[in-house]
Formats: C-alpha cells, structure tokens, sequence
C-alpha cells in the first residue's frame, strides 16, 4: 500500500512538471518548423506602428493600435504593448493608460 501511494505520487509530479514545462514554451512545433507564439497576442485587424512606448522602467515596446469593434467604444481607437509577466514568463497585452489620445496623435501623423 504504502508503495503504490509513493508510485502514485511521483506520476503525479512528473505529470506536472511536465504540464508546467509545456505552458512556459513561446513558441509551437509544426514537423521541422518552430513557430514563435508569442505574436498570436496581436489580434489579427490590429497594427503594429513605428512608435515605441517606454514605461517607467525604462523598457520599450513597440506601439499596436486597436480599434474596439464592440460595446459603447465601438469604432474608437486605442493602443496597447504586449508585456511579459516577470511571474509567469506568459506575454500579455498591457492597454496604455490614455491609449485612445495617443492613437489619435499616431493616426493625425500618419505613421
């Protein structure tokens, strides 16, 4: 008894770390081909632009502009950076503070 429940144990870790080890990979395996999952995080109408947000850290990451397609800011456009969690490794899309300003400045440019 006391055998099984050590053997039971152990697969449970190992089944777990395994989990673990899959859900920190960025990127996919398609045959020979490894494919980076990390731009899955722009969403496909989106736009990456040629301005770069620096937060108070001083990281910089490149500006995509989003334009809302549903609720009360339908239409409106706003902008975000995708981060890495520091926790978790996982990359996360982080809207700016005051994003649908800097759009509008982004879009009035042109660029």
């Amino acid at each position: 008894m006391r055998k099984s429940i050590i053997i039971l144990a152990l697969l449970v870790a190992a089944i777990s770390a395994g989990a673990q080890e899959r859900d920190t990979k960025n990127y996919t395996r398609e045959g020979n081909v490894f494919v980076q999952s990390a731009a899955s995080q722009i969403l496909p109408d989106d736009r990456v632009t040629a301005y770069v947000w620096r937060d108070n850290k001083g990281s910089e990451y490149p500006i995509i502009l989003h334009t809302y397609t549903k609720g009360e800011k339908a239409g409106k456009t706003t902008c975000y950076v995708i981060r890495r969690s520091a926790k978790s490794g996982k990359d996360y899309r982080y809207f700016i503070p005051d994003g649908e300003r800097i759009a509008e400045e982004i879009i009035r440019e042109g660029k």
